[in-house]
């Protein structure tokens, strides 16, 4: 290809791959030496009925029988960001997303009932969005694609090698893109609040599905630099600053703790590491247990929040709502065990409850 004719997102992409090699904290693991999944081992996977509490069990397995007949929403470009209800193509966008989460529902119902028919609307799912689509690399459109890759964990050992093979390129891509050294998608402020979080995620995600350690090294690099540009040194985060939210406080942890837990379960310890994560846990949790209470956006320096507050979106208006933060504690849980209680206080949703149980 002609560089001069290569446009700036692709070769702000090729970039970022000459540049994985050479990234990281450690030496990176050899070749072959690490499972290939992202979250959920297949040991782990094995015994997930074991580990989920009945009723969240009861939870997912109904709600995926109501939606086993849905059909792919497959799209190019997904776009929800900086849109409201009844702009753009946020409804269909909206559609194509939950088929990710749609994914890990059916997955989960496969692997708590055994039934033939959740694994077959699993496995649609997962193939249907890994054989062809090409990330814009906006974390905030597509931050739900980790959970297609979860999913994926899930079915892995009921898929041919040749569609093992098929999300493991995907997962390249996801990675090499996401933990590119230069942001693919986003102003240079997204380097330092959520968007970042959710891209590293995503890059988490796919480093660790794509099995390269290459990629997995620099996912920790990328994490480990984050965190001291997200969270100050006494947990307060920069988007609380930004959004005057707890709302955004949530929302740059959950991603977070994700990418740690992935690199705990692959005896990597990203959450220890640095202490201001556990310090942005024991920040927000006088709000979580109610001691505390915040008027939501009052002082927000972002115009679309004061637009969605304008316009009646649920949760821009009004006191934070601490149940918010029901994924935030269950996920800190398997990092502190002392956030168990708050957790189950809150009551996670029954698909956190499935996959993130200690």
């Amino acid at each position: 290809m002609n560089q001069d004719k290569m446009c700036p997102q692709r070769r702000l992409l090729l970039t970022g791959l000459l540049a994985l090699p050479f990234a990281g904290l450690h030496a990176a693991p050899q070749a072959g030496s690490v499972p290939l999944f992202a979250l959920t081992s297949p040991q782990r996977a094995a015994s997930l009925r074991e580990r989920t509490p009945p009723q969240a069990q009861a939870e997912l397995i109904k709600a995926a029988q109501k939606t086993l007949d849905r059909p792919l929403h497959l799209m190019s470009l997904v776009r929800t960001s900086g849109l409201l209800d009844g702009e753009g193509t946020r409804a269909q966008s909206q559609q194509a997303q939950e088929d990710w989460r749609q994914a890990r529902l059916q997955a989960l119902a496969w692997r708590l009932s055994g039934k033939q028919e959740h694994l077959d609307s699993a496995r649609r799912y997962v193939l249907g969005w890994t054989a062809n689509f090409q990330p814009s690399y906006n974390p905030i459109d597509e931050t739900d694609l980790s959970s297609l890759l979860f999913a994926y964990d899930l079915i892995a050992d009921a898929l041919s090698d040749g569609q093992r093979e098929q999300v493991r390129r995907f997962g390249r891509t996801l990675a090499t893109g996401y933990l590119a050294q230069r942001v693919l998608n986003g102003g240079p402020g997204t380097a330092r609040n959520n968007w970042h979080s959710h891209r590293i995620k995503l890059g988490t995600a796919g480093a660790y599905v794509s099995g390269e350690p290459a990629l997995i090294v620099t996912a920790q690099q990328r994490f480990a630099e984050h965190i001291p540009h997200n969270i100050h040194d006494d947990g307060l985060p920069l988007d609380f600053e930004q959004r005057d939210a707890l709302h955004y406080v949530v929302y740059t942890l959950e991603p977070l703790l994700m990418a740690a837990l992935m690199a705990q379960v692959h005896g990597e310890d990203w959450y220890g590491a640095n202490k201001r994560l556990g310090a942005a846990l024991a920040w927000l949790e006088p709000y979580a247990k109610g001691s505390k209470t915040h008027e939501e956006f009052v002082h927000s320096s972002v115009s679309f929040d004061r637009k969605r507050a304008a316009t009646g979106v649920p949760g821009f208006v009004g006191e934070w709502q601490r149940n918010g933060a029901a994924t935030v504690y269950q996920l800190a849980a398997r990092f502190d065990m002392r956030y168990a209680p708050l957790a189950g206080e809150l009551h996670p949703p029954a698909w956190v409850q499935a996959l993130f149980a200690a």
